[in-house]
């Protein structure tokens, strides 16, 4: 099975080379290190079938976390949709924002995608209690 973490791997080495598509394109991997992590999280560790469908998953992923009575699963879900929004500028526009805004958040981007990928792990050994 594909462990989606591996994609901060290839964040890191996207940002070696500090130029505006590798700087967008590590946010990108940044992102869904974290989104696909938190999906099988999810899935597999608290069996939320719902996320196996695509359909609007991201959005709703997002406020599944965001909105969750458990802090670290919230606290996941505000960098989830912090990550995404940048992640959307990165992906999707190409006039609203200069190399300049790519390159000051992404230190921001990895670091909280770490921390996030480390509260995912810390929820797989220890998942909440679910009534």
């Amino acid at each position: 099975m594909f462990d989606f973490s591996k994609f901060s791997d290839v964040g890191d080495y996207l940002s070696l080379k500090n130029c505006e598509e590798n700087n967008r394109s590590a946010i990108s991997r940044y992102y869904y290190s974290v989104f696909g992590s938190v999906r099988m999280y999810l899935v597999l560790f608290l069996n939320e079938f719902e996320f196996i469908d695509n359909f609007r998953v991201h959005s709703r992923i997002c406020d599944r976390m965001s909105n969750s009575d458990d802090n670290t699963e919230s606290e996941i879900g505000e960098i989830l949709d912090d990550l995404r929004e940048i992640r959307n500028y990165a992906d999707y526009e190409w006039d609203k924002f200069d190399e300049d805004y790519f390159k000051k958040n992404l230190v921001k981007v990895r670091n909280n995608s770490k921390l996030a990928l480390d509260e995912v792990e810390s929820l797989k050994k220890s998942p909440p209690f679910k009534f």
